[in-house]
């Protein structure tokens, strides 16, 4: 008896040794993922999503009119760099450059509002440049090299500085020699004091067979206000993917997945109307069976990606953040 007393013992002591590894491994890696630094910020991971056929959905023949015509253009949506000028061209030259900041210090009417606080910190890092022996490009120095990074730490908020270290910053500029800022979207929240914006960013990498490349990422972007100035308070990366958009890609269409989420899977449209669009964003706004009109804003990409950017509702007049439950079922 004493003897099978021992052996679950053994057991249960090996079984929660087992678990208790695997839960620590699993958060380490957690840990270790959330904390990849890359161009200042931290990497995030994609979201997954599910992949359906479009046809043998029931779709609107004016979605699909869309849809089709998109995909007949492919080469031209999907695999092409991007057409739009950069807006982070504040310090064009050297001389402007060094001018702006002979005191290495942030002038306060560069930070006196969330927008010009990120056009100029990208502005600061756009030709900053730290190729390295295995991600080179160009010869000789490139941009104005280093220069721009203490300045650009910066603009972080002291909160941010706690979590990464300027050793840490400037590691994360590894292998790159350009930034363009390409889009700056609001996110819309119900909280006034929070400052939260969508960018898209250009990046111009050096590799280790003399070639420069061309890659493209999203970001949010949060700032934080301190005696009226904003500071960059958090900084998450996701890299755009040129070839799942193209191939597998309901849910990166806003026209689609307006249609499927909200419709087929949670029956709030009643209406759906045509997008509203421009070379940064597509708005599509509904009329839904409980007699209120939605607007939801998308951000288009370079790789030809729609991403939903604000979910909001009208009320008087105003359009105001919602959350809607798409595993909710309107009648």
């Amino acid at each position: 008896m004493q003897n099978k007393t021992l052996r679950l013992i053994i057991i249960s002591l090996f079984l929660m040794s087992f678990f208790i590894v695997a839960i620590c491994l699993r958060v380490s890696n957690q840990h270790e993922y959330s904390k990849q630094c890359i161009f200042g910020g931290y990497l995030k991971q994609t979201p997954k999503t599910t992949d359906i056929d479009i046809y043998e959905s029931s779709l609107s023949r004016q979605t699909i009119s869309i849809i089709s015509k998109k995909m007949s253009d492919k080469n031209e949506i999907f695999f092409r760099p991007s057409r739009l000028p950069a807006i982070n061209n504040s310090f064009p030259d050297i001389n402007s450059f060094s001018e702006t900041f002979e005191n290495d210090t942030v002038p306060p009417s560069l930070i006196d509002n969330p927008e010009n606080a990120i056009i100029n910190y990208f502005s600061v890092l756009q030709q900053a440049s730290n190729l390295t022996e295995n991600k080179n490009g160009g010869f000789g120095s490139v941009g104005y090299s280093k220069t721009p990074y203490p300045i650009a730490y910066n603009f972080l908020s002291q909160n941010n500085k706690k979590s990464m270290s300027y050793d840490e910053f400037l590691t994360s500029f590894e292998g790159i020699g350009h930034i363009n800022l390409l889009k700056v979207i609001p996110i819309i929240t119900n909280n006034k004091n929070e400052y939260k914006y969508f960018i898209e960013l250009e990046i111009l990498e050096g590799s280790n067979v003399g070639v420069t490349t061309f890659n493209y990422y999203t970001g949010e972007l949060i700032l934080t206000k301190l005696k009226d100035l904003y500071y960059i308070d958090s900084l998450f990366l996701i890299p755009e993917d040129f070839f799942f958009a193209a191939y597998h890609g309901w849910a990166h269409n806003a026209e689609l997945y307006v249609e499927i989420i909200y419709g087929n899977w949670c029956g709030l449209i009643m209406k759906q109307y045509a997008p509203e669009q421009d070379e940064y964003m597509k708005k599509i706004i509904i009329d839904g069976v409980d007699n209120k009109k939605y607007m939801f804003e998308f951000a288009k990409l370079t790789n030809g990606t729609d991403v939903l950017i604000n979910s909001l509702v009208k009320e008087d007049n105003d359009w105001i953040p919602v959350e809607i439950d798409v595993k909710k079922k309107n009648t």
